[in-house]
């Protein structure tokens, strides 16, 4: 459904939310295939120290930027000067995101700042990053938008209250992104992990099915941008359940949800 990004050398990349997680583990496969990186995200002390291991010649085709995906004027600033120094942006891929953990009993209005920071991250966030960049792909006349969303956003699921709300309208937003860009020679891409090993899931107090390694996540996900996927959810045994439950009576959903659950906890 997209063009196929089957050359990576020399391409030009900018991976906002790079820092930790499935960002640095997409980073660190795109070094490896010479590609031309910008990497931002908000702590860029543990993405330094991967740097500084780099060879001289990695070095000089990746950059690190501080930028946090709640501020446009840093998005623009960023924007403005790859465009200044690569000539153009080859792939926009937007990986930062946060888990906020809220469940219904213990929902005050104690937890909306929490809440309102998952919706600015993990929503109005891409929408500062398109604000600032469709211009400057619209006028190339080329460039492809990746997201991170995740499968939290194919049905409601508890203990993610604003979480999966924000990944639901995320993934509502690339299909619109998809129909209306397409014409103009840009391609969209929605990337739906399940379980992946970060910082994020760490704190999950429950079991996590099928659970991947950031470094197989990332391998997934050029994958499927290699195949000009629009869709790319990993690990299939696992979403593909998740997509299936989409089309199932709500009855029945929650009752395997509860089933599911009462599996899961300890």
């Amino acid at each position: 459904m997209n063009p196929p990004l089957t050359k990576w050398f020399n391409q030009r990349i900018w991976i906002i939310g790079a820092t930790r997680g499935i960002g640095a583990a997409v980073a660190r496969a795109l070094v490896l295939r010479n590609a031309r990186l910008c990497l931002s995200g908000r702590d860029l002390s543990g993405l330094q120290a991967w740097h500084d291991t780099l060879t001289p010649e990695q070095k000089t085709r990746t950059t690190l930027t501080g930028l946090d995906i709640r501020d446009p004027q840093t998005i623009q600033k960023t924007a403005h000067d790859l465009s200044l120094a690569w000539g153009g942006i080859d792939l926009i891929l937007i990986v930062a995101g946060i888990y906020d953990g809220i469940c219904a009993p213990d929902l005050t209005l104690d937890q909306m700042p929490l809440i309102a920071d998952t919706l600015q991250t993990n929503l109005l966030g891409p929408y500062h990053v398109l604000a600032v960049v469709l211009p400057l792909l619209r006028h190339q006349g080329y460039g492809h938008l990746a997201f991170v969303s995740s499968v939290a956003g194919y049905n409601g699921l508890p203990r993610a209250l604003a979480y999966a709300p924000s990944k639901a309208a995320l993934n509502n937003l690339c299909e619109g992104l998809y129909f209306e860009l397409r014409p103009h020679g840009i391609g969209v891409s929605r990337i739906c992990p399940g379980f992946v090993a970060t910082d994020m899931t760490s704190r999950a107090d429950y079991f996590m099915p099928a659970l991947m390694q950031p470094d197989q996540a990332a391998h997934e996900i050029l994958a499927g941008l290699e195949r000009g996927d629009f869709e790319t959810h990993f690990p299939r045994r696992f979403t593909t359940l998740l997509k299936i439950a989409q089309w199932l009576p709500r009855r029945l959903y929650f009752y395997l949800l509860a089933r599911a659950i009462a599996r899961s906890t300890p």
